[in-house]
C-alpha cells in the first residue's frame, strides 16, 4: 500500500469526520467525489499505483459510514469504487449521463446519507458543482489524487478539495 501524505491524511481525516456529527442532527448530507485512479495511459484498467490509491479510498471510505457508491460503467471507475463498495458491502451504483434531474434524484434518495461518486477528470467538477459547490474544481488531465468534499443541509453547501494518496507519478513503494 502507498504511503500516507502525513499532513494532509491527517486534515481530510478532520475535515471528513466533522460533518458526521452534524449529520445526525442536520439532515446534512456528505458527499466524497473523485476522479478514477491512476490510469495506463489510454486504456481502460488501472496501473498499479491506480490499484493502491483505490485501495487508500478504500480506507478513508471506511470508517465514515458510507451509504451508497456510485461509478460509471468504465472499468477504471468501477475498479476505483470496487474495493470501498466491497469493504462496506455494498453494490456499485452505475449513473451515466449527468442531468438536472439524475441530481434532484440522488439529494433527494440520499438525504442525510454519506455517498461516494466516482466520476472523471472532465466529471468531477460538474458533479461537484451540481450538488452546491461555489469555486472551481477543474481537474488536470494527469491529476488523480483529489478528493472533493460537499456537505449539504438546511444551512446550505460547501465544498473543499482534498488531497489523497500518493502524488501521482511518484514512486509508491
Amino acid at each position: 500500500m502507498g504511503r500516507f501524505r502525513g499532513p494532509i491524511f491527517v486534515i481530510s481525516f478532520f475535515a471528513i469526520a466533522v460533518p458526521l456529527s452534524a449529520q445526525q442532527d442536520q439532515q446534512v448530507t456528505t458527499w466524497y467525489v473523485v476522479r478514477h485512479a491512476d490510469r495506463d495511459g489510454g486504456t481502460d484498467r488501472l496501473t498499479t499505483a491506480g490499484e493502491q490509491r483505490a485501495e487508500h479510498l478504500k480506507t478513508l471510505m471506511k470508517p465514515l459510514r458510507v451509504n451508497a457508491v456510485y461509478s460509471t460503467d468504465t472499468k477504471r471507475t468501477q475498479q476505483t469504487a470496487g474495493p470501498t463498495a466491497s469493504a462496506l458491502k455494498l453494490p456499485v451504483i452505475k449513473y451515466g449521463k449527468l442531468s438536472q434531474m439524475w441530481f434532484e434524484k440522488i439529494k433527494k434518495n440520499h438525504r442525510g446519507e454519506v455517498v461516494l461518486i466516482v466520476a472523471h477528470s472532465n466529471t468531477a467538477g460538474k458533479i461537484v458543482e451540481g450538488l452546491g459547490g461555489k469555486g472551481d474544481f477543474s481537474i488536470g488531465e494527469d491529476e488523480y489524487d483529489n478528493l472533493f468534499v460537499v456537505t449539504t443541509g438546511k444551512q446550505g453547501s460547501k465544498a473543499m478539495r482534498l488531497k489523497f494518496g500518493a502524488k501521482p507519478g511518484s514512486d509508491q513503494k
